[in-house]
């Protein structure tokens, strides 16, 4: 017996594991049937999930999806995942979608299946509110930025030249914090750090000066759940339509929802994008 054929055959023994181990996909009926909607979220991860004072889960993801359930007429069950382990819980069956933070990317849209999109993160610099506008990177020279080290940020503000002097922090928080301290003019961080900010500074008090790049994230569900996916591509189409899903991303992230989202999570048009220049 050849070496190639034991490594074919052991192959295919690893690809039928691979599938009986995969869920059936499911339909719009069974979740109402059930009486419940399973959910996949990130449980530790502010603003988007999280435990408050009480110990309530909330955030951005933990609000929509129970709209979603609220929706369907279920009850919501939350199951914690992590940006590890969270597509291997959707895919074998654990839970029925992600809300999860998970930003629609190339080869993940090989792999699951995303709704149109219902958040997005962005990543962009922060500054004191009241102070020049800033439309490029031109507009960075002199400036102090403080940046996390390794980040999109980092490699944006360094790659194009601007003239700024860039400190290097350990993450988004330490980046902030130096803002805050008057240690540098402008914090590299995602958008979703204005909330925080808002807490420790007074709401109104820092805002976005420039935009680098954008991410949009969907509600992911199973390959070949049409129906599943075509129902929350309605639901989000109504909640952004009536005002709901603006006003939560209000709420959580701090600024005003652009209303110009992708139509569809399934096409380049929802993948990343570089803004500033």
């Amino acid at each position: 017996m050849s070496r190639q054929f034991i490594r074919r055959a052991a192959l295919t023994l690893l690809l039928g594991l691979a599938v009986q181990g995969l869920a059936q996909a499911q339909k719009v009926a069974d979740i109402k049937k059930a009486g419940v909607l399973k959910i996949g979220a990130q449980v530790a991860q502010v603003p988007w999930g999280f435990s408050d004072k009480s110990g309530k889960l909330t955030g951005y993801d933990i609000e929509f999806a129970e709209m979603l359930a609220k929706d369907l007429g279920v009850r919501p069950e939350f199951t914690p995942v992590t940006v590890a382990n969270r597509t291997a819980a959707l895919l074998t069956g654990q839970v029925d979608v992600l809300a999860a933070v998970v930003t629609i990317l190339a080869d993940r849209q090989k792999v699951v299946l995303f709704s149109r999109p219902y958040s997005y993160l962005e990543t962009v610099l922060i500054g004191k509110a009241g102070t020049p506008p800033m439309k490029s990177y031109a507009d960075l020279k002199g400036l102090r930025i403080g940046v996390p080290r390794g980040s999109v940020q980092d490699s944006s503000v360094t790659q194009a030249r601007t003239g700024a002097t860039i400190q290097r922090f350990d993450d988004d928080a330490a980046a902030v914090q130096a803002l805050l301290s008057g240690q540098v003019d402008l914090a590299g961080a995602a958008n979703s750090q204005l909330g925080p900010i808002a807490q420790v500074a007074g709401a109104g008090k820092y805002e976005v000066k420039l935009v680098v790049a954008r991410g949009f994230q969907g509600a992911t569900v199973r390959p070949g759940e049409r129906e599943w996916v075509g129902y929350i591509n309605d639901f989000i189409a109504r909640k952004l339509a009536s005002g709901e899903l603006p006003a939560l991303y209000r709420k959580w992230i701090g600024q005003d929802m652009d209303k110009d989202l992708p139509a569809t999570g399934e096409t380049e048009s929802a993948l990343p994008r570089v803004v500033a220049k």
